[in-house]
């Protein structure tokens, strides 16, 4: 069976079944872990959780204080290794408690499926069968900013001109803050051959042309002939 470097999971009887949810969306990239609140987390516990593992995703409510400690205490060891860690949190409610993971984001229904493809799509991108690929060191920069993030992702084909393209993913971005550091651009794309680098080039001029000069745009691109005419692309500023 493959290894899989990317792990998901679900803390508390919410983040369980949210994580039950996703499976058969993140199953490609992610191993799978649930942990119930009755659990003894402890170091050896965590330190099992981590082993051989880059990029961390959790899921939970923050309204749930235990979950809380538990999402804490798995964050500050990840973050020890060094491993990426980003929470999805299904609480409406702003989260005022300290956090010791890379980046928070609030899920619900009107930005899971984003969240998800752009989620896939960051773990394709620092694989090794990733045709350019970006490194996880400038994924963490990215994602582990003080201040918000924005992020958006579309799906395109032919009929999309690059200025519609352009267009369309900077009308659906989502802002986590008003407030942004304004330093880097990531670009996700996965096409097929169907497309040249010609055309790539074009997309990624006209996404760049739509933001401010201060941001450095880096881009990954996975050629995955199965997606024939279409173009997935994602975009994450901080």
């Amino acid at each position: 069976m493959e290894e899989k470097y990317s792990k998901f999971i679900g803390i508390g009887q919410e983040g369980i079944e949210t994580l039950n949810a996703f499976k058969n969306k993140l199953e490609k990239n992610f191993s799978f872990e649930e942990i119930n609140l009755k659990q003894d987390v402890d170091k050896d516990y965590v330190r099992a959780l981590l082993d051989g593992i880059e990029v961390l995703v959790l899921t939970y409510n923050s309204e749930d204080k235990q979950a809380l400690q538990i999402v804490n205490a798995i964050g500050y060891m990840a973050d020890e290794r060094r491993v990426l860690s980003v929470g999805l949190d299904l609480s409406e409610k702003e989260n005022k408690n300290e956090i010791k993971i890379n980046r928070e984001i609030k899920i619900n229904n009107d930005n899971t499926d984003s969240l998800l493809n752009i989620i896939d799509m960051i773990i394709d991108s620092i694989s090794d069968e990733c045709t350019i690929s970006i490194d996880l060191t400038d994924i963490k920069e990215g994602l582990a900013s003080d201040k918000g993030i924005k992020y958006s992702y579309g799906e395109f084909d032919k009929n999309n001109s690059v200025e519609e393209i352009a267009n369309k993913l900077e009308e659906s971005a989502i802002k986590t803050s008003d407030e942004l550091t304004g330093k880097k651009l990531m670009i996700l794309v996965e096409m097929s051959s169907v497309y040249d680098i010609a055309y790539l080039n074009e997309v990624l001029n006209a996404i760049h042309d739509k933001c401010d000069d201060s941001y450095e745009a880096i881009f990954s691109l996975y050629l995955k002939e199965d997606l024939g005419e279409k173009i997935k692309v994602s975009l994450i500023y901080n």
